[in-house]
């Protein structure tokens, strides 16, 4: 007897959505392992569970547009334009040969566009005319650090707003440190302070899809701006991190306690 498929609940990823993600996943080449980024490249750092979660933040969200700043080679954009091709993806970086080797490389998808310049100031304009974008902020290795700027940016607008390398407190999973400052939810919660609460991708939940990256792996940070963040904090994929009275990261099963002396 054949066996019974019952459809997922709405917000996890139906056969469909798997194969779009999949899909486009593996037919982008890994491009950014030629310029010695860190776990070889690819979209995502190789980490095909955060497709999926970014594949589940725009659907609950039904975000209107992709924005990318620090796109590097082009790996993530070129991901993103093929998985999204309904969707305007716009993406810049700081550096004008990567900018313009990603623009090059993105030359067969009308949905993208890239630019040149800093993502602080460049945000404003990439979000003209967008009602609810997913923006993608991974914009690293510059002479400054931009996440700061990018933040107050993007306070005043309605967004879904995903950090790369963000510290998760899992010690699998790495994170950015700049001038002393750690890519975190502390640095969120004093850029904006009337947020109550952030997310974390649950690294720790069942996804439909493997991951293939043996090597670094990073945590990534969810912010909801002028949304309405319910169906996210009822998401299995997605951890909550209260932020005031202070940050509060997710206690991982996988992780021992470390008793005190």
């Amino acid at each position: 007897m054949p066996a019974i498929r019952t459809a997922p609940p709405p917000h996890l990823l139906g056969d469909e959505a798997v194969e779009q993600v999949l899909g486009a996943f593996y037919r982008t080449p890994r491009v950014g392992g030629l310029d010695r980024l860190a776990g070889g490249g690819g979209p995502f750092g190789f980490d095909i569970t955060t497709a999926c979660r970014v594949h589940a933040l725009v659907t609950l969200f039904g975000c209107d547009a992709i924005v990318e700043s620090g796109c590097h080679l082009g790996d993530t954009t070129e991901y993103l334009a093929r998985a999204y091709p309904h969707l305007p993806v716009r993406a810049c970086d700081l550096d004008g040969k990567r900018a313009g080797f990603t623009r090059a490389r993105l030359a067969g998808h009308g949905n993208a566009v890239v630019h040149h310049g800093d993502s602080g100031r460049l945000l404003p304009a990439l979000l003209s005319g967008l009602e609810r974008p997913l923006v993608f902020l991974d914009a690293h290795w510059g002479p400054g650090w931009p996440l700061r700027a990018e933040l107050t940016a993007l306070k005043d607008v309605r967004a879904v707003v995903l950090v790369d390398d963000f510290r998760i407190g899992h010690p699998r999973f790495g994170y950015d440190t700049y001038g002393g400052e750690v890519c975190g939810p502390e640095l969120v919660a004093d850029a904006l302070p009337g947020l109550g609460r952030m997310f974390v991708g649950d690294v720790e939940a069942d996804y439909p899809l493997p991951c293939l990256q043996t090597g670094r792996r990073s945590g990534t940070g969810i912010v909801v701006l002028g949304l309405d963040d319910t169906a996210l904090a009822a998401h299995p994929w997605f951890a909550k991190v209260p932020l005031h009275p202070c940050p509060v990261l997710p206690s991982w099963a996988s992780v021992p306690e470390v008793s005190g002396r």
